[in-house]
Order: structure tokens, then sequence, then C-alpha cells
């Protein structure tokens, strides 16, 4: 009489722990999926190598970058690219591209809003923007009709537009690079990248900044060499969501957190769902490589709500690329990528339903 209870509490498992079906959306060579404002469509970097006006050798400048859109279902909108360089927001003024110390706002069928170059009072005088503190990476303000970025001199760092000056010095530490402003654009946040080790936090009413200590994008200190996006806030602008050594925070602009669930292996890319009822995330491992670094894969997409005593859900396996960007079209859908290194980079797109 057991055996029926318990082949029935084994099947009953399996349902619990089986993973979702995540579903290829684009066979393009193609990362870091932003989806539009109103999640119908999805920005994307083609990549490759031997990119054009590249060094011809192994460096980034070789690394191919092709602004593409897709429709949900992985249709491709845009025949020709629509531009050239990484992803960082698609707001509804338009698409952020941004590559070698420039910006531009494209629309999505590819019609060219505005551009610019970072620093560009510096780049009459020697040395060029890099070697004067100007970070490559760009958030766009539409509040303000402008692009702004970092630049840093060891112990002065400051937030700046083609204006001038958008915030007080910081010199407390030496800023991230991945800029990523609240939703009402009440605050940027400034993440750590290839430099800074900490998430801070700018206060564009108070004109204050706030330190809320070291975080994790990404397990992995590569993740910023091919300039993917992070979506961390909340819709309503009030916390964001970020991964320390603790586990997964959840955060007020001001710092008053709460750990919603212990590290237990490697993870980051954490992001609220548009009701901000649940958050996704990506786990990650690694092995040694050849030349003494270290090699990353993807073990799992998950979730987790953010009702007491909720325990994460595994969405997806471990596959052999790592994730770069994970972001939701709806509050029932995740888009991702999975990147294989090498030279050259292959890149896909998927997505994955969320049953909540």
């Amino acid at each position: 009489m057991r055996r029926p209870a318990v082949f029935l509490a084994y099947i009953a498992l399996f349902f619990r722990t089986s993973l979702a079906a995540q579903t290829l959306l684009s066979n393009e060579n193609a990362y870091n999926p932003v989806p539009s404002p109103d999640g119908k469509k999805i920005a994307a970097v083609r990549t490759g190598w031997h990119r054009h006006g590249g060094s011809g050798g192994l460096g980034r400048s070789n690394l191919v970058s092709e602004v593409i859109v897709l429709d949900r279902t992985g249709r491709l909108l845009s025949p020709k690219p629509i531009g050239d360089g990484f992803v960082s927001d698609w707001k509804q003024d338009g698409i952020i591209v941004f590559r070698d110390w420039a910006y531009s706002l494209v629309k999505d069928d590819g019609t060219l809003r505005q551009r610019g170059r970072v620093c560009p009072e510096m780049y009459d005088m020697p040395p060029d923007p890099p070697d004067r503190g100007c970070v490559e990476r760009v958030a766009y303000l539409s509040s303000l009709r402008a692009f702004v970025w970092v630049r840093q001199e060891f112990g002065d760092s400051v937030l700046l537009t083609y204006r001038g000056e958008l915030s007080p010095h910081h010199h407390e530490n030496v800023l991230g690079e991945c800029l990523v402003p609240s939703p009402d654009e009440s605050y940027i946040a400034v993440a750590p990248g290839t430099f800074g080790l900490t998430l801070n936090i700018y206060d564009l009413r108070q004109k204050a900044w706030n330190d809320l200590g070291k975080a994790i994008i990404h397990p992995d200190k590569a993740w910023d060499w091919m300039k993917a996006s992070w979506s961390p806030w909340f819709a309503d602008s009030s916390q964001l969501a970020f991964f320390t050594s603790d586990g997964l925070v959840v955060s007020s602009p001001n710092g008053n957190r709460r750990v919603l669930l212990a590290a237990r292996e490697p993870a980051g890319l954490a992001t609220p769902s548009p009701d901000g009822r649940a958050i996704a995330y990506g786990t990650f491992a690694s092995h040694p490589g050849p030349n003494g670094g270290s090699i990353w894969h993807s073990t799992g997409i998950w979730v987790v709500d953010l009702k007491e005593s909720s325990q994460p859900r595994q969405l997806t396996g471990a596959t052999q690329g790592v994730t770069h960007a994970v972001r939701w079209l709806d509050d029932q859908n995740l888009v991702f990528d999975s990147v294989e290194g090498g030279i050259p980079p292959k890149g896909r797109l998927w997505t994955v339903h969320v049953d909540r």
C-alpha cells in the first residue's frame, strides 16, 4: 500500500523541481536583449569578429557590435543594423547606443535622434579620453534630453553631460562605469565595472551621493568587456535589487536593505519584474582556463517571489555558454542570452515563461 503513495510523492517532487521550457528566440549571433518600453520589441547586439576598422588582432576593437531589432517571435525587423555599438537601454525617446566614447539615440527604424561624444572638450588635447578618466559607457536622461557619463581621476569622480557637471564630485572612491537611471529618473545607479567595486546612487533631487557598498552585477570580472546591460530598478523607483557576498539584496536608494536569500553559488544580473513581485537572476560556475584565467558558464536562470518564505525556482538548466543579460518582457516572460566565448563569440537569444 505504501508504493503508490511513494510513487505519487516522487511524481509531485518531479513536477515541483522540473524546469520551464526555454525557447530559442533567434538564430542571430546576438546577445544583450533589451526590450522596448512596451515589451513588444527587443533590441540586441549582433556580434562576431573582424569589425570594420578594427586593429586586426585579438583586442576588442575587432568585436562586431551591430544593433538589431526583433519582435517577440524573433522576427528580424531591421534588415540593416540600426547602429554600430552596444546597447545600454531602450526608452520612449529611443535606443541608447554607445561605443568608443561616442553615443547616439536611435529610433527602432534607424532614425538618428541625437549623437555626440563623451568628454568632447578633451578630443583636441592629448592624451585620448580613456587616459583622462572619461568612461565609455553612457546613460540617457529623458528629462534633460541629455546623455550622462562618468569622468574620474583617482579620488575625484563626477557625472557629466555635454552641458557640464551634473553631480557634485565624489571623493571617497572610484566610481563604476555602468550607469542605470531609475525609471522616474530621480536616481542614477553607478554600478561596479572594470574599475569601481561599490554600488553608488546619485540622488538627482537631493544632489547627493549614497554609497550602498560592494555589489555584484555579474561574478565574471570580464562581464564588462562586451558591454552588456543590467536593469536593477523596481518600476516605481523605490528600490533596486543586486547581489552582495551575503546574497540577493533589496535596497532603497538610501541604503535601507534586506537580504532576500543567501548566496549558495556565484550569482548576478538581479532584475525585478515589472509588477515588483518577483526578481529574476542568473547563477554561474567557473573552471580554470588555459592561460590562468577563469572560464564561466551559466548554471541556470532563477526567479524568486518577494513573498515571505518564498523559495527560488530554477527556470533553466546549465549551459556551455554564459548569460550576459536577463530582462523581463512582461510579468510572466523573460528574455536572456547565452554567449560561448572564443574568437568569434557565439551568442543566442532565449525566452522562458515564468509560471506565477
